[in-house]
């Protein structure tokens, strides 16, 4: 009797617990869900309520525990009154066919005039586009400029256009004691970067003086031919091989193995211009220069075949760099010459090799001159203004 009361008792006291866990582990709510609906514009943001495990949300399936936590949005925030435009790309992308997707330039263009981390920050943005719509979502000022910049674009039609570009060396930076006063002083916000507008008749009398020197190098460049808004490049750059490290294989034979490395020197040209309807030229300009100024050797010591010593050259390499990454506005009737100051010199005849320096300079050094000048659409006649209306101070041809 008394063992079948006290398994009565437990009994009792193990159905109580089973029920005060059941209580304690039914969930009471659940997180919130979010949802955007698709072509909404407005500002209204609804949150979905807490919902209860036994009972069912207005409109959906029950919430299940330990969901991602979602937000419905009946329609886009705007508490910076941003609004919604979608801009027809056609007429300039329409005219464009050896590029995949040439609305990436006007993208990219409008990143650079507007800023990149406004578009993932308050208040709320969007920037996407297609090859025939540009959908962007923001505040009325920010869609001021992406018009400005997207009537750019269509009014140029996409039209081939033609840009005359020279990447120019000279050993010393005295040739502006006598070009000084064909130039016109430009402000530049990168350091050491200097930049003058100039006429194309005096560019073309700067350039002869240039070439009479004995220190002047003509590094590339010519005619580029480009849809307006695309990119145009220059590259020229040569391989510089050498082993930069040794790694050990303990338990194999030979117990090393040379890692390798490559550093393509020279100087790349980046160049995207568009020509306005006002007269003149925007473009952005990058250029990127590195060269081996000296490939210092460290002699490293290894077992050989023959149980001896072999010795492994490897490689430090000694770099001069430069980098030039800014936009431009111009007058098109003028041509803009930009100094990048007595840098590392791009020219193949310096550099890892150990070839003699031309300049009797500093090894690898040189003044860095880049000549843009603006020759008009493709297959047409280009009629700039006059000279005298410049307002720059005019140069006799010397003698």
């Amino acid at each position: 009797m008394f063992v079948k009361s006290t398994l009565v008792a437990l009994l009792v006291v193990s159905l109580s617990w089973m029920q005060s866990f059941s209580q304690e582990s039914t969930p009471t709510q659940v997180t919130p869900a979010v949802f955007i609906e698709p072509n909404s514009t407005d500002a209204t943001v609804a949150l979905s309520g807490f919902q209860t495990s036994n009972s069912k949300p207005a409109n959906g399936p029950v919430s299940t525990p330990n969901a991602t936590p979602l937000i419905k949005l009946e329609t886009l925030p705007n508490s910076a009154g941003q609004v919604w435009r979608q801009y027809d790309l056609r007429t300039y992308t329409n005219q464009i066919s050896t590029t995949q997707n040439p609305q990436q330039a006007i993208v990219d263009w409008i990143l650079r005039e507007t800023g990149t981390e406004m578009w993932f920050n308050e208040p709320l943005g969007i920037l996407s586009a297609t090859r025939d719509q540009l959908y962007v979502y923001h505040t009325p000022e920010i869609q001021s400029v992406v018009e400005k910049v997207v009537d750019g674009f269509l009014k140029s039609g996409g039209h081939l256009q033609v840009v005359g570009v020279r990447l120019l060396t000279v050993g010393n930076p005295n040739w502006r004691a006598t070009a000084y006063s064909m130039m016109q002083p430009i402000d530049v916000r990168s350091a050491g970067i200097e930049g003058w507008m100039i006429s194309k008749e005096n560019a073309a009398i700067l350039l002869n003086q240039l070439r009479r020197r004995n220190d002047y190098v003509e590094q590339g460049g010519g005619d580029l031919t480009a849809h307006s808004g695309q990119r145009m490049v220059i590259n020229r750059t040569r391989p510089i091989d050498f082993i930069k490290a040794i790694r050990w294989s303990p338990g194999r034979f030979p117990a090393f193995e040379t890692i390798p490395a490559r550093i393509d020197e020279g100087f790349s040209l980046d160049i995207s211009a568009i020509a306005t309807i006002d007269g003149t030229i925007e473009a952005l300009l990058r250029c990127d220069v590195d060269q081996v100024e000296r490939l210092q050797q460290v002699n490293v010591d290894v077992p050989d075949a023959a149980g001896g010593v072999q010795t492994v050259r490897v490689g430090v390499p000694q770099l001069l760099s430069w980098r030039l990454n800014e936009r431009f506005r111009w007058p098109s009737d003028q041509v803009l010459l930009l100094s990048c100051g007595v840098v590392a010199n791009p020219s193949e005849q310096t550099g890892g090799l150990g070839l003699q320096n031309l300049f009797n300079q500093s090894r690898g050094r040189a003044d860095a001159l880049v000549m843009i000048e603006y020759k008009g659409p493709a297959r047409a006649t280009v009629n700039p203004r006059q000279a005298a209306q410049s307002q720059l101070v005019p140069v006799q041809s010397p003698r």
